[in-house]
């Protein structure tokens, strides 16, 4: 082997007590039940809004200061991208990505696919074909594992849709992706969280396994079935075992949110 090779190889091999423990998650739930909320309140996050979504930040407003958030809102997957790349160059301080959101993600690739100017014109520019679905679905497998795989935490936020299985009638409730490109996702990732408001006591739930028709996961194995009143700090704690702390601000913040909504 090439000596310059081996060196190379050499230097990218470690010891896993040296590896710094990052977190990559996808949090899904139906609208409004505060998914960019728990997303954002994490470490020093980066959240790339394709949504429009960050008004509901200002409900901490007070606490801008300490939690240290940066949005990004991109207008095309070119600017995706390019904020990618710089992500991945390390000129930045930020210790989480959020992605919010995949479904608005996909839907932008689909839109961006039916207006190319090279698509055929003999077909409709409002009625994706299957070659349409095809690019549109290599294009968010190719963006979601690039940014998976930062050396930083990551979070994609996706919307829940109920699908039902062709084969044998039984209902599921999972990422509004399309069927493949949510299976492919959920794969990608270390925690696969669904979020909801428990009906008896109004108090939000993060399942982190799989319970009925609710798809999660949990690779780490250290979150149980579940959080009451999650956000990212929390996750990120328990899979650390304790290396990222929650500040004692984070549970002040998530009572007073919860004392205006009452």
């Amino acid at each position: 082997m090439d000596k310059k090779v081996l060196e190379k190889l050499q230097s990218r091999i470690a010891n896993i007590e040296e590896v710094p423990i990052t977190a990559k998650v996808l949090l899904y739930s139906d609208p409004g039940v505060g998914k960019t909320t728990a997303a954002a309140l994490s470490p020093k996050p980066l959240i790339i809004n394709c949504e429009g979504g960050t008004l509901c930040l200002n409900k901490f407003k007070d606490f801008h200061k300490k939690l240290d958030i940066q949005t990004f809102r991109p207008d095309s997957i070119k600017e995706l991208q390019e904020i990618f790349w710089y992500l991945k160059s390390g000129q930045h301080d930020r210790q989480t990505v959020v992605l919010d959101s995949l479904s608005e993600i996909q839907r932008m690739s689909m839109d961006e696919i039916l207006a190319d100017p090279k698509r055929d014109d003999k077909y409709d520019r409002d009625t994706p074909i299957l070659q349409d679905y095809g690019k549109n679905t290599q294009q968010l497998r190719k963006l979601v594992r690039a940014f998976r795989d930062l050396p930083t935490n990551v979070v994609f936020t996706c919307l829940a849709n109920e699908r039902k299985d062709e084969t044998d009638g039984s209902v599921k409730i999972m990422p509004e992706l399309t069927p493949k490109l949510a299976t492919d996702v959920m794969g990608y990732v270390d925690v696969v969280g669904y979020m909801f408001v428990s009906e008896e006591k109004g108090v939000r739930k993060l399942l982190t396994q799989p319970k009925g028709k609710y798809m999660a996961k949990d690779r780490s194995g250290k979150l149980g079935i579940g959080l009451l009143e999650p956000t990212m700090f929390h996750v990120f704690n328990k899979i650390t075992d304790g290396v990222v702390e929650v500040p004692e601000y984070i549970d002040q913040i998530i009572k007073e949110v919860k004392h205006n909504e009452g």
